[in-house]
């Protein structure tokens, strides 16, 4: 069967197809399940008009970002095992009736399955607000965040429902993605001098006083493993998994935030949510890695906070390394931009690699001592 997003959205609307405008809208082409985002509106014949969120889910033997990826076991566990449907798997679970008051999912109309290889999903078209968050936003967010790991702690029924994939065992979702990442993919960018040479990122680091930025980077590689250890250790929850602002929306109109695209199934250290919150609006060049300690005070006592609403009482010490040895393990290693760094050089370019130098030192310099510290308790 072809991908026919404009006669489905057709066949919805009950209208004919020269009726329906399909308008792509940008997306991260790094996304594996992701094989494009459309507004899709349908004019009826009484002069109104139907609109969806089209999303097009894809197998990631497809992705185009595979060649990224090394041959051999690494790529085929990728191929074989990544859950490319989750999103479309966690909504027919009943997550919505899972989240605290003042979260929701948006409405899933329509789901088509093209092929083996590709899912189309007609979601509710959200007004989404565009622009960074205010710190008491993001603590709003981080409360809620909160109440709804408290809610899915380790052995809480509401898990029952989960589907198949997330029958994992503690951490498993972020082990696998640090085991490959991480430690395969950043190990042989740290390793790699032409690299480090680039123009773009030698005048970022030579621009920001941070010529030790590698060195120091690639001490802690080693003791990643050790910080999964840690962290499977904890207590454990089910948590959003990838709770950046991109996938919790503000909406013009509403109170709720609305909250998309699920991400890592397996139960993970309490806490873990917040790394993404903190540092997402920094990805996307919202926020200044300068804010990092301002933010990360808020929505670290607000988590708490949320925490405590649903009656869920954790050792603060333990939700903090969560939260940061989490952010350690996941996105110290990989926020620079090495895909681009090895291809042509760019204002636009040089520019990313300034911001992104900043955030590595930011991040660096927030979760290091906390690691140290945890790993030499452990080791005492």
């Amino acid at each position: 069967m072809a991908v026919d997003i404009t006669g489905v959205t057709a066949r919805l609307a009950r209208v004919p197809v020269d009726a329906v405008t399909l308008s792509p809208i940008d997306y991260d082409w790094g996304s594996p399940a992701t094989a494009g985002l459309w507004h899709a509106s349908a004019a009826g014949p009484d002069g109104g008009e139907a609109v969806w969120f089209v999303k097009l889910l894809r197998h990631p033997r497809l992705w185009p970002g595979l060649v990224h990826v090394p041959e051999g076991p690494l790529r085929d566990s990728f191929v074989d095992f990544f859950p490319w449907r989750f999103e479309l798997d966690m909504t027919l679970s009943g997550i919505d009736e899972v989240l605290p008051p003042g979260m929701r999912m948006p409405t899933l109309h329509h789901h088509e399955v093209f092929d083996d290889d590709h899912i189309g999903l007609w979601w509710e078209f959200v007004d989404e607000r565009r622009g960074p968050w205010t710190i008491d936003e993001l603590a709003r967010a981080a409360r809620l965040l909160g109440r709804l790991a408290a809610r899915r702690r380790s052995g809480a029924p509401v898990n029952d429902r989960l589907p198949e994939t997330c029958r994992l065992p503690d951490g498993a979702a972020l082990r696998y993605l640090v085991e490959g990442r991480v430690l395969i993919g950043a190990g042989t960018d740290l390793a790699d001098d032409d690299l480090w040479s680039r123009p773009a990122l030698t005048e970022a680091l030579r621009d920001q006083g941070d010529p030790g930025l590698r060195d120091e980077l690639r001490e802690l590689l080693p003791p990643v493993l050790d910080v999964l250890a840690e962290l499977e250790a904890l207590p454990q929850t089910y948590a959003h998994g990838d709770a950046s602002i991109q996938n919790i929306l503000i909406c013009n109109g509403e109170d709720d935030l609305v909250v998309i695209d699920w991400g890592f199934g397996s139960p993970l250290a309490v806490g873990f949510d917040l790394g993404q919150l903190l540092v997402g609006p920094m990805h996307a060049g919202l926020t200044p890695a300068s804010d990092i300690a301002r933010i990360d005070a808020a929505i670290f006592d607000a988590y708490l906070g949320g925490l405590a609403d649903e009656g869920y009482a954790a050792d603060p010490e333990d939700v903090r390394f969560g939260y940061l040895g989490s952010l350690f393990a996941r996105s110290l290693f990989t926020a620079l931009p090495t895909v681009e760094l090895r291809g042509p050089d760019s204002d636009s370019l040089r520019r990313t690699v300034r911001e992104r130098v900043v955030l590595t030192r930011a991040m660096l310099d927030l979760t290091a001592p906390v690691v140290r510290r945890r790993l030499a308790r452990v080791d005492a």
